[in-house]
C-alpha cells in the first residue's frame, strides 16, 4: 500500500534536508537556518493537516520530551523584556538559537510519528551515507588542492579557521561522520549476508565469490565506510577522533553482548575499527599522526593547553550565574571580562559544547539537556535489548551510538551551533524507533 500524500511531502522534506543541511556550509549562516526552518515548518503544517483530515490529531510524544521541553521554555523565557536582570545577556542571539533548537526538536517529532516502514528508513539511510560519503571526497580532494575559498569558488575562509568540505570548521564535519559512518556499519550488519557466522578468515575465493555474487547495493558500503571514516582521521580533530573510537568501541560492545551472533558482528566492527585507521594512515600519515602527536601533547601537557585555559575561565564565568546562566548562544558576549587566556584571537564558544550550556543555561538548563538526552539514549538501549530482528538490532544501536559520539565529542567540541549535525543525529534517533515499529509488523 502506497503512503499518503502527508507521508511523501514529510519524507520529501526529510531527504532535501539531509542533502541540502551539510552541503550549506553546515546549515550556520542565517539565510540556510531560515531556509530549514521554513522547510521544517512546511513538514509540520504536513503533519498537521494529515491528521486532522480524519477529524483527529494524533501525536506521540518521544522519550525524554518533558526535559526538553522545559529545557526550550527556559531559553525563550530568558528573552522577555521584563525580567530584568534574569534576562540574557543577549536575547537576540538566545533567541536565534532557540529557534534552531526548537526547529530539530519539531523535525525530530515529525520524524518519529511520520516514519513507521523499513522502506522509509533505508531510503533515509542510504541518503545519509551517500551525503557522507560524497562529502567525505569532497573534503579530502578539498585538502589537497585548497586555494582558500570554500568550494573553490565562494567565500574565503575564515582566518584561523581549518575548513574541511563544506565545513568551516573541521571537528563539525568529524561529528558528521560519527554519525554516519555508524549508521553505515547498521546497514552493512543488517544486510542479509551478514546473518550467518562465517571463518574468521576465509579464502579469498570466497571472499571474490561473495562479491561477485552479490546484487545488493550494500556491499559497495564498507568501501564508504572506509572513505568516510578515514576522511574523518585526516580532518586533522582530536575530538572527532576520539568521538569516532568511542562510537566504534561502544557498536561493538553492545554487539558482543548478544551472544555469538553478536560476537560475530563484533568482530566485522572491530575489523572495520581497524580498516579506517589503515585508510586513513593510506589518504594521509602525516595528518592523522600530526593529530595524534597534538592530542598526546595536549594530554601530556594539560597547563599549556589553550582548551583548559577556556574551560577554567568559563567555571569562572558560571559561578557569576550557576542556576541559569548567562543565556543560551552569550558565550561569545560574555566571555571577555573573565578571560585570562592571553592570545590575539577571540573566542566565540567554550570549546566544548557541556561547558558551554553550563555557562550558558545553568546547572537548571545543562540538567534538563542531560535528562532528555539520557532518557533517549535509555530508550533506544531498551528498544535494542528487546529487538525482533537484526534490523531492527542494527540500526537501533546505530542511534544509541550516534547520541553516545555526539555527547562524547561534545566534550572537547562544540556542535550545537551546527544544524545540519543536528538534523542528522535527530533523523538516526527517529528512524531507530520506526525500525522497532516496523519488527513489529
Amino acid at each position: 500500500m502506497s503512503a499518503a500524500w502527508p507521508e511523501r511531502l514529510i519524507e520529501a522534506g526529510t531527504l532535501f534536508l539531509l542533502v541540502f543541511a551539510p552541503l550549506a556550509f553546515g546549515t550556520v549562516e542565517p539565510w540556510s537556518e531560515a531556509i530549514a526552518e521554513l522547510v521544517v515548518l512546511a513538514m509540520a503544517a504536513t503533519y498537521v493537516l494529515g491528521t486532522l483530515r480524519h477529524w483527529e490529531f494524533r501525536l506521540e510524544l518521544p522519550p525524554g520530551w518533558l526535559p526538553a521541553l522545559l529545557f526550550l521554555a527556559l531559553v525563550f523565557v530568558r528573552t522577555v523584556p521584563f525580567l530584568g536582570a534574569a534576562r540574557s545577556l543577549d536575547p537576540q542571539a538566545t533567541w536565534r538559537e532557540g529557534v534552531k533548537l526548537l526547529t530539530v526538536a519539531a523535525f525530530f517529532l515529525v520524524c518519529y510519528n511520520t516514519y513507521r516502514t523499513a522502506a522509509q528508513a533505508r531510503r533515509a539511510l542510504w541518503t545519509m551515507v551517500v551525503m557522507g560519503a560524497l562529502i567525505s571526497i569532497f573534503g579530502i580532494v578539498q585538502r589537497v588542492t585548497w586555494n582558500g575559498r570554500l568550494y573553490w569558488i565562494g567565500p574565503p575562509a575564515p582566518l584561523n579557521s581549518a575548513p574541511f568540505g563544506p565545513y568551516v570548521n573541521r571537528a563539525h564535519f568529524a561529528g558528521l561522520m560519527v554519525i554516519v559512518v555508524p549508521v553505515a556499519l547498521a546497514v552493512v550488519l543488517a544486510a542479509k549476508g551478514g546473518a550467518q557466522p562465517r571463518p574468521w578468515v576465509p579464502r579469498w575465493a570466497d571472499r571474490l565469490k561473495d562479491w561477485s555474487t552479490e546484487s545488493d547495493a550494500t556491499r559497495l558500503i564498507p568501501f564508504l565506510i572506509l572513505v568516510m571514516g578515514g576522511a574523518a582521521l585526516v580532518s586533522g580533530s582530536r575530538g572527532g577522533l576520539l568521538a569516532l573510537a568511542a562510537a566504534l568501541l561502544l557498536m561493538g560492545g553492545g554487539l558482543w553482548a548478544q551472544g555469538q551472533r553478536g560476537r560475530w558482528r563484533a568482530r566485522r566492527v572491530a575489523l572495520a575499527a581497524v580498516l579506517i585507521f589503515l585508510a586513513g594512515a593510506w589518504i594521509s600519515s602525516d595528518i592523522l599522526y600530526g593529530t595524534i602527536e597534538r592530542l598526546a601533547e595536549e594530554v601530556g601537557r594539560p597547563a599549556e593547553s589553550a582548551r583548559l585555559l577556556i574551560w577554567r575561565d568559563a567555571l569562572t564565568l558560571w559561578r557569576e550565574a550557576p542556576a541559569l546562566g548567562t543565556g543560551l548562544g552569550t558565550f561569545a558576549v560574555a566571555y571577555p571580562h573573565v578571560r585570562t587566556f592571553p592570545a590575539p584571537v577571540s573566542f566565540t564558544h567554550a570549546e566544548s559544547d557541556w561547558v558551554e550550556l553550563l555557562t550558558d543555561t545553568g546547572v537548571v538548563g545543562l540538567g534538563l539537556a542531560f535528562a532528555a538526552i539520557a532518557r533517549l539514549g535509555l530508550a533506544c538501549l531498551r528498544r535494542f535489548a528487546h529487538a525482533e530482528n537484526r534490523w531492527a538490532r542494527a540500526l537501533t544501536l546505530a542511534g544509541l551510538v550516534a547520541i553516545v559520539g555526539t555527547a562524547v565529542q561534545g566534550i572537547a567540541n562544540y556542535n550545537l551551533p551546527v544544524m545540519s549535525n543536528l538534523l542528522y543525529l535527530a533523523s538516526i534517533a527517529a528512524l531507530s524507533r520506526s525500525a522497532s515499529a516496523s519488527s513489529r509488523r
